[in-house]
């Protein structure tokens, strides 16, 4: 692949000459000022940026000085007389350039210059992408720290099944608190193995969770009513249609921990539109069930969309950690199946989950369509 180097000089006889010498080895653009380049290099990113050190108005030390702030990769290189070497050997003992190059220019001499220059720049980007790493490194082991002791905790205070058995027994003919409790149980049940599969992770465990024949429409109707007391998600703008009964070979928990995640990535999406709504579908394929999660938010640009999946990848700013998308897609996956999503920005973002159906397609449960929604998702 051909790499961009940009030359800024005044006169226009010189940035001709250099582009005849180097249009063979590299893809040259120009700029006549310090002003028309910075405006280049806004739209498009250049590995090397050569420049004449007198130009009007600003010269090419002082423009470097600027490029060095906004783009600290982009090596710099300087043309210059004999006359201007002081301040040019002052600008790299500052860090401003990369190297300066006497005039007249010889081609030969200029060509390994630039060259030098395109791998000291990819060096810096290399150096970059490791300094990242060691800092998520870092803060993965100090989160690992932290998240063994907030596990440890939670299981110390999960002991409320003794609770929830007195309620079931003395208290059996209220239905509503019946329900109540038994959607307690089921939250017990989730944390407690949310608890497991973190202490399982801190011991490096790779315990494959259990499967079984499931019935997807009476695991999404579970979702439904946890989520009618969870506070995160805003019921009145949940819609939810259902059409059949797929069965697939899954983990109960694990799947209601998947929409979970998608359901309040949503309702996030749509914390500051006014007609924001959710739609949590479940249909079935020849040989697959598929769920969608649906919103009609802020949307994700596609420079975003492609890194969705990468751990500790986060919109939310302070607000997530960016580990939630990258658990979904371990856990859809752990199920044999794939997950997409398309979006676009200011119209919502769609997630659809494909699991394959399991041979037991036997239909247990209502599965007629629902909604909870006051009214229609647009």
């Amino acid at each position: 692949m051909t790499r961009d180097i940009l030359y800024v000089d005044d006169e226009e006889t010189n940035l001709i000459v250099f582009e005849s010498a180097f249009e063979d080895d590299f893809n040259i653009r120009t700029a006549t000022n310090a002003a028309e380049a910075l405006e280049i290099l806004d739209e498009h990113p250049i590995p090397v940026v050569v420049a004449d050190q007198r130009m009007p108005e600003m010269t090419g030390v002082e423009m470097f000085a600027i490029l060095r702030q906004k783009y600290p990769h982009t090596q710099r290189v300087i043309l210059t007389g004999y006359a201007d070497s002081e301040a040019i050997i002052d600008a790299i003992n500052e860090g401003q350039v990369y190297q300066y190059v006497r005039k007249p220019w010889q081609r030969i001499e200029l060509l390994a210059v630039l060259r030098r220059a395109l791998q000291a720049h990819d060096l810096s980007l290399q150096n970059s992408v490791l300094t990242d790493r060691l800092l998520v490194s870092e803060r993965s082991a100090m989160l690992g720290q932290a998240t063994a002791r907030i596990a440890h905790e939670m299981s110390n205070q999960l002991n409320v099944l003794p609770l929830l058995e007195v309620i079931e027994d003395d208290y059996a003919a209220d239905e509503q608190l019946a329900q109540l409790a038994e959607i307690a149980r089921s939250t017990y049940e989730r944390l407690n193995e949310l608890v497991a599969e973190v202490k399982d992770f801190m011991r490096f465990d790779t315990r494959a969770f259990d499967r079984q024949p499931l019935n997807l429409a009476e695991c999404v109707q579970e979702l439904v009513s946890f989520l009618r007391f969870h506070r995160s998600v805003p019921h009145e703008r949940l819609s939810v249609k259902m059409a059949g009964a797929p069965v697939v070979n899954g983990n109960k928990l694990k799947l209601h921990q998947v929409m979970l995640n998608l359901v309040q990535n949503a309702a996030d999406a749509i914390d500051e539109t006014d007609d924001g709504m959710i739609e949590l579908t479940l249909g079935q394929l020849p040989d697959q069930a598929v769920i969608s999660v649906a919103d009609n938010g802020c949307g994700m640009p596609a420079d975003l969309l492609e890194r969705i999946w990468e751990p500790f990848f986060t919109t939310k700013g302070t607000n997530g950690n960016g580990m939630g998308l990258d658990i979904t897609r371990q856990l859809v996956e752990s199920h044999d199946g794939t997950i997409e999503c398309s979006s676009t920005p200011g119209e919502g973002a769609r997630f659809t989950i494909y699991l394959p159906l399991s041979d037991e397609q036997e239909i247990t449960g209502d599965c007629t369509e629902t909604s909870q929604a006051t009214h229609s998702f647009r």
